[in-house]
């Protein structure tokens, strides 16, 4: 694989899209996608961006992400708007083991989560942290709806680790300043009418969760 990382980059962009749309074709399974993602190299920005577009393609099931310049490669509400599909509601149907790859392979997508730059204004600042809060919030509804008392729940205790490990990850190191404990919001996560807004879609969301309706 390594060497295949070599040629890519050795060849440029479009080179790299066909090769990843090969490699796209061949692996259906969950499971060996999150294999393959693990063991792509990522020491450099190049094959970084490869490892994400090929992750982020898989986990929505298109391929359109195989070609996404890195500025337009994340969109932290249509990641939310795609966890809100049946596949990712956490009831007695759930099937853990695939909820656990498929955030597994969200995770090596969103990468840093490409945060605004130092000198970006505050508002674009403000507007990251809002979306990502939007995300934070959504995972953690999934995870404190997995019941993994006994044994007999270790799928579901794995996959909820899953879901508590990208959550730490989206507040503690992707969010560009960490909310004060015990506070919901800060400052810099918009005006009172964006605080309204989110609190509408908290609601909105725990009421379509607990319908069974969880369309985009």
């Amino acid at each position: 694989m390594a060497k295949v990382i070599d040629r890519i980059n050795g060849n440029g962009d479009e080179e790299m899209i066909g090769i990843l749309a090969t490699i796209y074709g061949l692996v259906q399974n969950s499971g060996l996608q999150l294999q393959l993602l693990r063991n792509l190299p990522s020491s450099n920005s190049q094959q970084s961006l490869l490892r994400r577009r090929l992750a982020l393609a898989f986990f929505f099931h298109d391929p359109v992400y195989l070609s996404k310049e890195r500025q337009d490669l994340l969109d932290m509400k249509a990641i939310t708007r795609y966890l809100r599909r049946p596949r990712f509601v956490v009831n007695s149907e759930t099937d853990y083991p695939g909820l656990a790859v498929a955030i597994s392979i969200l995770a090596i997508g969103l990468d840093n989560g490409d945060p605004p730059p130092i000198e970006a204004s505050k508002e674009a600042i403000a507007t990251f942290n809002y979306d990502l809060d939007m995300l934070a919030q959504r995972i953690k509804g999934m995870f404190t709806r997995i019941v993994d008392t006994g044994a007999s729940h270790m799928r579901r205790t794995e996959a909820k680790q899953v879901l508590e490990v990208f959550h730490s990850c989206l507040v503690n190191a992707v969010r560009t300043k960490q909310k004060p404990k015990g506070m919901m919001w800060e400052d810099d996560t918009g005006t009172e009418k964006q605080k309204g807004i989110m609190n509408d879609f908290v609601q909105r969301d725990k009421a379509m969760d607990r319908s069974g309706v969880n369309g985009v």
